[in-house]
């Protein structure tokens, strides 16, 4: 089954979604853009020597998720952990710019902030190429303490919230204390997931957003066919216990799977100019999260959700997508 709601429908919500109370419980990434242009070959060995630019510093996991949120006029806070290091006070910093609350950001000193170095090269004013990646991640598990406290920031937080938001990178932050605490918000409030390796543990949520390769890792077999998504997708939303599982694909849209539903597809939304699909994933299910929380169908909210992603990949880096950006986007595709 397509997608076929009409867009004034869809364009009437994108200023519903200003002020509704969305608090992200994650990861938190900082990612560090070294820009960077082609000089010349080294004499030292067969490797280009590129010169520095500039970097460029921009919150990333759940704090993406939750500037995406803010972007467009939802009230944005975020419970995660940091370090007492110069990343941890980038990223907080970073957030509160951007009008996300951070009084639940909780600093650890036994603890090292999640951060992504990219390599950027490209020749100035034009599209720069992604050559190296290197993480800088915990040696250890985020500190017992750190989960504690996450617990009972949740406890307060969640409970003024409109919806709570789980962007789960596999850093270990949503677990223990803290996961019971979240399973216990479900109901009535709108409770999303996006789980890069577990998602298959985020049971009772409203709406869950695995892209295709995280949904085949989660159903224990590889889509060869539209068959094998049909099942998988049937499948794990029983699993969860959820309403609804929206399938993220790439440049082939999305597929919702709604309790008492025939599966619903969407095609992918945006230029055709794919810049980045980082973070992408982030903008699916804050934005969702927002027109769920604001009383929309799950049709309307994977649709919103859509036409968003095919905004951000448009832009360099983890971006975030604006009222008005959605609703261009929505005339544009009509």
């Amino acid at each position: 089954m397509m997608s076929n709601l009409d867009s004034s429908e869809l364009a009437a919500w994108v200023p519903r979604l200003q002020g509704v109370r969305v608090l992200v419980v994650g990861d938190l990434i900082l990612d560090r853009y070294v820009l960077s242009s082609p000089s010349r070959l080294s004499r030292e060995a067969p490797v280009m020597i590129a010169r520095f630019e500039g970097e460029t510093l921009i919150p990333g996991g759940a704090a993406n998720a939750a500037l995406n949120v803010a972007a467009l006029g939802g009230v944005a806070s975020i419970i995660g952990v940091v370090g007492e290091d110069e990343d941890g006070t980038h990223l907080t910093r970073e957030l509160r710019a951007r009008n996300v609350g951070t009084g639940s950001v909780i600093r650890a000193a036994d603890h090292r902030t999640v951060a992504k170095t990219r390599f950027m090269v490209g020749e100035p004013h034009r599209m720069k190429q992604q050559v190296l990646r290197i993480d800088r991640e915990p040696d250890t598990p985020v500190p017992e303490s750190a989960l504690e406290r996450g617990a009972e920031l949740l406890a307060g937080a969640g409970a003024e919230a409109d919806a709570v938001l789980v962007s789960d990178y596999g850093y270990e932050f949503v677990r223990g204390r803290l996961s019971d605490r979240l399973r216990s918000l479900a109901a009535p409030r709108i409770l999303t997931a996006d789980s890069r390796y577990l998602i298959g543990s985020f049971a009772g949520v409203t709406l869950a957003t695995p892209n295709e390769g995280e949904a085949e890792e989660a159903a224990g077999f590889r889509f060869r066919n539209e068959s094998d998504l049909e099942r998988a997708g049937n499948l794990l939303r029983a699993r969860i216990q959820a309403p609804a599982l929206l399938i993220t694909r790439g440049n082939r849209g999305m597929a919702l799977f709604e309790e008492g539903r025939p599966r619903l597809d969407i095609p992918a939304a945006g230029s055709g100019q794919v810049v980045d699909v980082s973070g992408a994933g982030d903008t699916v299910i804050a934005v969702a999260t927002l027109a769920l929380a604001a009383g929309a169908s799950f049709a309307v909210a994977a649709r919103l959700a859509n036409l968003a992603a095919g905004v951000v990949v448009s832009k360099w880096g983890a971006a975030t997508c604006s009222g008005a950006e959605l609703l261009e986007a929505i005339t544009a595709h009509g």
